[in-house]
């Protein structure tokens, strides 16, 4: 009985101290809805700034007639691309908590979507700023209809708007494998075309999907945060409101860019 007792104390020992001097047992810092804004601020950066890179590349290519610039701008946008459908694709099936995952992405998108931009820009010049401003009017109204639980997540809702997130990737995929060889589906017209009455139906269902995915995010992070959740969490939560704004700013884009035609 004494061995026995005595093999005990000396294994809490090892773990917390030996017996007698024995400190509390190490606890798990929690998350806080202020871990996860202060991420997403420095993913938004992360974004923003490798956009700008591509930007000036092709800005400057088309104002200079430097198609190697814009050449470059392509390949890295491609590059982006790739990376970000790749990660885009873990995420469905694992929460994504690795902070060099999260900027790899958001550097990835970046590229692509300043390259993107630029072209946008140069052909209605004006758009880039104003799908900014109602990505942010966007994002804020959704958070105000969260807030005073005007619009709630529910099983039906999440299985609705995961099934519908299935079939977005797998149309842009399928859309973007087939770029990559030269044909074109039809789904999305390219500035300057004209556009049909299928992508303007593809574009507003993405546009909308794009929003009502932050009702998603704001209820996954605010019960992690009730329920004491691990403080990495924060880093999914965080992934989650990049990755939803990049996408709304992507089809905001695309339809005002529609608009004009």
């Amino acid at each position: 009985m004494m061995k026995t007792q005595y093999a005990e104390q000396q294994r809490m020992g090892a773990a917390y101290g030996q017996y007698g001097q024995m400190t509390q047992a190490p606890q798990v810092e929690t998350m806080r809805i202020d871990d996860v804004i202060v991420r997403t601020v420095a993913l938004v950066g992360a974004t923003f700034v490798a956009a700008m890179v591509t930007w000036t590349m092709v800005a400057s290519g088309i104002e200079n007639g430097d198609e190697s610039s814009i050449s470059t701008a392509i390949t890295l946008g491609t590059i982006g691309a790739v990376v970000g459908l790749g990660v885009i694709l873990f995420s469905m099936f694992r929460p994504v908590m690795n902070p060099i995952v999260c900027f790899v992405y958001a550097i990835g998108q970046g590229l692509l979507l300043g390259g993107v931009s630029a072209i946008f820009e140069h052909q209605y010049p004006g758009i880039v700023v104003n799908a900014l401003l109602a990505t942010v009017l966007v994002f804020g109204g959704m958070l105000a209809l969260y807030k005073f639980r005007i619009l709630k997540n529910s099983p039906m809702f999440t299985k609705v708007m995961v099934g519908a997130g299935f079939g977005i990737f797998a149309l842009i995929v399928v859309n973007f494998v087939a770029s990559m060889f030269g044909a074109n589906l039809g789904l999305f017209a390219a500035p300057g075309e004209s556009v049909s009455a299928l992508q303007w139906i593809i574009a507003i269902a993405m546009t909308l999907w794009a929003a009502f995915s932050f009702i998603l995010d704001f209820d996954m992070i605010e019960q992690s945060a009730a329920h004491g959740a691990p403080k990495k969490y924060a880093w999914a939560g965080a992934f989650g409101l990049t990755a939803g704004l990049i996408f709304l700013y992507w089809n905001l884009l695309r339809l005002l860019g529609y608009l004009q035609e």
